[in-house]
């Protein structure tokens, strides 16, 4: 039987694997060095493995949080005009998704940070083929992680806008049944995105869960991580860049998809945007 470790705690989504060992003592020793708040499971495998998680004690709702003007403002003024552009397009998009939830089940796990979209369209491929630079927005802006939450929700949506500036006339095919369930030919590709970052931001954590034996690692949402199936020794550093590169092919992927399945295969080979062409 596959000896499976759970990546968010399974009564606190908000905490996540931070440390794991065959030793109580080294856990707790651990623990005692850290300056986060922290929980601890031992899972009763023939060999015992402990796993040390570090989070947030509070969750704020959505309700929490006035995403108006003055507030957006005050976080982006000292952005160029392309990050700020896009921060009230992600921000609109994040509260067209609290709108259509109950403000109290929709939970930001982190704080907003504008910084990291200008960072997102630093590192698009701007003015190379559209499937290209659709999915360079929308990896590099999922990649960045800079809203509290619905990163993939408006990701998403930002490829549909790349690919409007090229052609206004596009129609998006639904990627939706309802709001929380992805429709069936999109949900591969997110369930794959959040596989490789979460691969990308914990390559040295999952290869400790490996070395003790560890086969499974289940995020929240269900989605498991078969760690045999990954190259999990290497530098943080090299990891951050190899599964980046895989994301953006991901994400390019999908991009194909999206405007093979709206019948728009003549713009396969269009020249995507610049990135004033983008945010115009």
């Amino acid at each position: 039987m596959a000896r499976l470790v759970f990546y968010h705690h399974p009564q606190a989504e908000n905490f996540s694997l931070k440390y794991s060992s065959a030793s109580v003592a080294e856990t707790l020793s651990q623990r005692e060095q850290s300056d986060e708040s922290t929980k601890l499971i031992g899972y009763p495998f023939d060999t015992p493995v402990y796993v040390l998680y570090e989070g947030d004690s509070e969750i704020e709702s959505a309700r929490e949080v006035d995403f108006d003007q003055e507030w957006l403002s005050d976080r982006i003024r000292d952005l160029p005009r392309a990050g700020q552009v896009v921060a009230f397009r992600l921000v609109e998009l994040l509260e067209a998704a609290v709108d259509v939830r109950d403000e109290d089940e929709f939970r930001l796990y982190k704080e907003f940070e504008p910084q990291k979209i200008q960072q997102a369209l630093d590192h698009v491929s701007w003015g190379a083929p559209l499937p290209i630079v659709a999915g360079e927005v929308m990896s590099n802006l999922i990649l960045r992680h800079s809203l509290p939450n619905a990163n993939h929700r408006t990701g998403i949506a930002m490829l549909q806008f790349c690919i409007e500036s090229v052609d206004p006339d596009f129609e998006m095919p639904r990627t939706h049944v309802d709001d929380d369930t992805w429709r069936e030919w999109v949900n591969p590709y997110i369930v794959d995105s959040k596989r490789l970052i979460t691969v990308r931001r914990n390559n040295l954590r999952f290869k400790q869960l490996e070395d003790l034996d560890v086969d499974l690692v289940e995020r929240k949402d269900g989605i498991q991580i078969r760690l045999a199936e990954f190259e999990l020794d290497m530098h943080w550093r090299e990891a951050l860049s190899e599964y980046a590169g895989q994301h953006e092919s991901h994400c390019t992927d999908f991009a194909q998809a999206v405007l093979e399945r709206a019948g728009r295969d003549d713009l396969l080979d269009r020249q995507g945007p610049t990135k004033q062409e983008f945010i115009a």
